[in-house]
């Protein structure tokens, strides 16, 4: 009787372990064909916070080259973060090749764990002890599951640590034909001042709505840059190297 007690307890422990073992994996998901930075599998984000976060980080990047990755799961079964911030990082190719310079931001929610995750390139300017900075100083919010503000906290911070630090270098293309744009409108503004002087217009008035015209018109509004931005984004994964540090912490 005794040792029939002891395989039923030995199967069962066996069985246990193996449970624990498959329940306690986390597989970090293939790349989407198109990276964006937000990534909220727990689904705490609202669409209309995704999409600010986004862009403003689809900005960062294209001004800086720096690639910030925000990935928000539901657990990761107790494995460490730190870990799986920096091979999310590896698996996605985050950060410019050359320059190494891609950052995880990894949030865990029932786990109530954070980390933030640097490639090499990062490294000596966003240390472990700023990393350390920002959680410590976003774990309220955190707490009180105000994950949005959190996460735009932690990302300002990062932009001021790193300012200046990378910059993207864009190629200016020459239009040949930007000559035109300047002698069609004065063309179209000699042939109106004649046209509508005949009929008594006030010159100096039509001055004054060509003058608004010429320096407003090519003007893009914020609207405009943001969907130029959104239009232009090939999205992230050119293949950075992680393991240049970082923190994590509970809240």
């Amino acid at each position: 009787m005794k040792n029939f007690i002891k395989k039923v307890f030995n199967s069962l422990s066996i069985l246990l372990f193996f449970t624990n073992l498959a329940q306690g994996q986390f597989n970090i998901p293939e790349p989407p064909k198109k990276i964006y930075p937000v990534n909220d599998y727990a689904g705490v984000l609202s669409n209309i916070q995704i999409e600010k976060l986004n862009r403003k980080l689809i900005q960062y990047s294209k001004t800086t080259s720096t690639e910030i990755l925000i990935s928000i799961v539901q657990d990761i079964y107790g494995e460490d973060p730190n870990f799986l911030a920096s091979k999310w990082g590896e698996k996605w190719n985050i950060g410019k090749k050359d320059k190494n310079n891609g950052i995880v931001i990894l949030l865990s929610i029932n786990d109530k764990k954070i980390s933030i995750q640097n490639g090499y390139g990062i490294e000596p300017y966003l240390t472990d002890f700023s990393t350390q900075y920002i959680i410590k100083k976003i774990k309220p919010l955190l707490k009180n599951n105000l994950y949005y503000k959190a996460i735009d906290i932690g990302i300002k911070e990062i932009f001021k640590i790193l300012k200046n630090k990378y910059e993207y270098k864009k190629k200016h293309n020459k239009n040949p034909f930007y000559i035109w744009n300047f002698f069609i409108p004065i063309s179209i503004f000699f042939i109106m001042f004649f046209l509508f002087q005949k009929k008594g217009i006030e010159p100096s008035l039509l001055n004054t709505l060509f003058l608004t015209y010429f320096l407003f018109k090519d003007r893009p509004t914020k609207n405009q840059h943001d969907h130029e931005n959104e239009d232009n984004f090939d999205g992230f994964g050119e293949g950075g190297s992680f393991g240049g540090g970082g923190s994590s912490g509970n809240w």
